[in-house]
C-alpha cells in the first residue's frame, strides 16, 4: 500500500513538472484536444494551440498541423509553407506562443501584425536578440535559446531541406477550404476611414512649419534712370 502511495506521489510530481515547464516535440493532450508540437518549434507550453511567425506573418495550428497564411486575400491552410517562404528557416525563426485562450487568431490578424511587426525583436532585444528564440504570451517572457540549441537547429534545418516534402504524408486527407479574411465583420479592400486621431493636429503643423528652413530669395534689383538723362532709344 505504501508502495502504491509513493508511486502516486511520483506520478503527481512528474505531472506538476510537465505543467509548469516547457516540453519538446511530441503529442500533448490539453482539455481533451490533442496538440502535436513540431520538431522546429520551441519547447511546448501546456495549453498552447497556436504559434505566430511574425517575420512571415503566418500562424501554425498545433491541433491540425497546418500553417495558416494569406494568399490573394484568403487564409490558406497547408501542412507546409508556400513556395515563397521555401527558404525560411523554421528551426531558428522567431516564434510567438500565443495565449491559450485565443481561437483562430488569424481572424484578428490586425492585432498580431501591429503588436509583433516583422523583425520587431531586433529593436526590442537589441544586441541580445540572437539569444532569443521567441516570446510566450502566457508568461509574458522571451523564450531563450539553450547552449548549442541554435547551432543544432540550423544543422537540422539544412539536413531536412533535401528530404521528401512532408505534404506527401497527408495526401489522403482532404485539404481545407480557404477562409476569407474577416476583421470583425468588416470588408477588406475598402478605403480606410480617416478618424480624428489619425489627422495632423494644429500644433503638429506649427511644429513642422518651424522645422522647415525658409530660404529667402532676394528680389531682382530695379534699374533706375538718372534725372535729366534721356534715353538714346526712340
Amino acid at each position: 500500500m505504501k508502495l502504491l502511495k509513493n508511486i502516486g506521489i511520483g506520478i503527481a510530481f512528474i505531472f506538476l513538472i510537465w505543467e509548469t515547464s516547457g516540453c519538446g516535440p511530441g503529442t500533448y493532450v490539453t482539455g481533451g484536444v490533442e496538440y502535436n508540437n513540431p520538431t522546429w518549434a520551441p519547447a511546448y507550453y501546456p495549453g498552447v494551440r497556436y504559434y505566430y511567425l511574425p517575420d512571415i506573418e503566418t500562424y501554425y495550428d498545433l491541433s491540425d498541423g497546418d500553417f495558416v497564411y494569406l494568399d490573394n486575400g484568403q487564409w490558406m491552410f497547408s501542412p507546409v509553407l508556400p513556395p515563397i517562404y521555401a527558404n525560411y528557416n523554421l528551426y531558428t525563426g522567431f516564434v510567438i506562443a500565443l495565449n491559450t485562450k485565443v481561437y483562430r487568431p488569424w481572424l484578428h490578424h490586425q492585432y498580431y501584425v501591429s503588436h509583433y511587426p516583422r523583425y520587431y525583436y531586433h529593436n526590442v532585444y537589441q544586441n541580445n536578440y540572437a539569444s532569443i528564440r521567441g516570446f510566450n504570451e502566457n508568461v509574458r517572457k522571451p523564450i531563450i535559446w539553450k547552449n548549442g540549441e541554435r547551432d543544432n537547429a540550423t544543422n537540422h534545418w539544412i539536413s531536412q531541406k533535401d528530404r521528401v516534402n512532408p505534404v506527401q504524408l497527408r495526401t489522403e486527407q482532404k485539404p481545407k477550404a480557404p477562409q476569407m479574411t474577416n476583421y470583425y465583420g468588416k470588408r477588406i479592400g475598402q478605403p480606410v476611414k480617416v478618424r480624428h486621431q489619425m489627422m495632423q493636429g494644429r500644433m503638429q503643423r506649427v511644429h513642422e512649419e518651424r522645422a522647415v528652413p525658409r530660404v529667402h530669395v532676394p528680389a531682382p534689383a530695379m534699374k533706375m534712370s538718372r534725372p535729366g538723362i534721356k534715353s538714346h532709344h526712340t
